[in-house]
């Protein structure tokens, strides 16, 4: 007789499904669940909107409110929840399952689950699948969970000055309220599978607001300013590519990526999607006279495979030339120190990417993208209520007309269809946030 799912994790599935990255149904999924959580936790999960202070969710659910906490202070140890402290009140989320319960999984050493089992469900959900129906969920759109940064040490001598502080992983680090270092959960993964680089695992850095909730979720270290950039330095010698949270304001996570264990990384080079991760502001490029197009160099380094060994066909005085895609190219710069003869550097982009300036500001053009604002709506008024979401109408109000209007097309809502075209009119303004 095959392994049947309870009700309650299929209630949840369907949950996190309704988050802008996704969540597909597939039976690896739901046995990570049950593994992960209690039926109990299961079925709170469910009812946890994207955010709600904890006294509010334990009223709409008529716990008692000590009991409450504890459970989910449980839960945020796991990594299954989300919780931040804001003017004296404790505010929880959901995690989705990326940047989500599987990073937090694989963050640290844990002897509480069964991690093997839950490194091949993983690698069969997100990785072993003809389809790539969980790749296709979270990256189908343009807008990114992480953007590349690239390496300031690859840049020009005299870089211009559209290279932005959001742009830097070294103001990023060196000015955070707060840094954090955790195992990478991507190698980490890969060691339980006997499948991992030889690259550093202490290297996954968290910033601010979200290193403060690592910490004290014991999912990560706090360290100094100055030893997070010796872990970014340390990073950068290893031959790793810098991700970044997608935001330009209270950027939370810096990764350090390898192309063979990076899950979006993978998600480039095994599922063919070229924009899961946000490309820099620069583009890779060499004086392709001057390139030996050498076995191993920058076509090895690259982690995107963006780089490919080609015949000149005598169009030079070199056999071969290491020619780069502009369309694949991350701008990380990792090809410029991999480039034993100085002949890569990094130029401007043509275009510059775009980048949310909020986490609110990535999560609703994701929803809008993805189809999934009608979801990300009724779930913040669930739990942050009318004046969160005001300010999710006022991030609609900036974008063009039709576009809002088929992002609420999910709700059928004629009051919504209404409002945003006397807005978008000029007729009315919303309510201040």
């Amino acid at each position: 007789m095959g392994h049947t799912t309870a009700p309650v994790y299929t209630t949840l599935q369907q949950r996190l499904d309704r988050m802008p990255t996704g969540a597909p149904d597939r039976p690896e999924l739901r046995r990570i669940l049950e593994l992960l959580f209690t039926p109990e936790e299961a079925a709170l999960a469910a009812e946890i909107p994207s955010l709600i202070s904890v006294h509010r969710l334990a009223d709409r659910l008529g716990r008692d409110r000590a009991e409450l906490d504890a459970t989910l202070t449980s839960m945020a140890a796991r990594g299954l929840v989300l919780d931040l402290e804001h003017r004296g009140q404790r505010w929880v989320s959901l995690a989705p399952v990326v940047i989500g319960f599987f990073e937090f999984t694989f963050m640290r050493v844990r002897d509480d689950a069964p991690m093997e089992e839950l490194a091949r469900l993983f690698h069969t959900y997100l990785f072993d699948d003809p389809g790539h129906t969980f790749a296709q969920a979270v990256f189908r759109g343009s807008v990114q969970i992480g953007r590349s940064l690239v390496r300031e040490e690859a840049l020009p001598d005299q870089p211009p000055s559209e290279v932005l502080d959001w742009e830097r992983a070294t103001t990023i680090v060196g000015e955070a309220s707060t840094v954090a270092v955790a195992l990478c959960p991507c190698r980490e993964h890969a060691r339980l599978l006997g499948l991992a680089c030889d690259a550093p695992l202490r290297t996954c850095l968290s910033l601010g607001g979200a290193a403060e909730a690592l910490i004290r979720a014991d999912l990560a270290e706090r360290v100094s300013n100055a030893e997070g950039l010796t872990i970014l330095a340390e990073a950068k010698a290893a031959g790793l590519a810098q991700t970044a949270d997608n935001v330009q304001r209270d950027v939370g996570y810096i990764c350090n990526c390898c192309g063979c264990c990076c899950g979006m990384m993978q998600a480039i080079r095994s599922a063919g999607l070229h924009d899961a991760i946000v490309p820099s502001n620069w583009v890779a490029d060499a004086d392709l006279g001057d390139c030996r197009g050498c076995l191993h160099g920058c076509v090895d380094a690259c982690p995107a495979e963006a780089i490919a060994r080609v015949d000149s066909q005598g169009q030079g005085r070199r056999k071969y030339w290491a020619v780069v895609d502009p369309d694949r190219c991350l701008g990380c710069g990792v090809c410029v120190d991999a480039c034993r003869f100085e002949v890569r550097e990094m130029v401007p982009r043509a275009r510059r990417s775009f980048t949310p300036e909020t986490t609110l500001d990535r999560m609703i053009a994701m929803a809008v993208e993805r189809g999934k604002l009608g979801d990300l709506l009724l779930d913040t008024l669930d739990g942050a209520g009318p004046a969160a979401v005001a300010r999710l109408l006022q991030h609609l109000e900036r974008s063009s007309l039709g576009t809002a209007l088929r992002a609420v097309e999910p709700l059928r809502s004629v009051f919504l269809r209404s409002l945003l075209a006397v807005v978008h009119a000029g007729g009315a303004r919303l309510p201040a946030s």
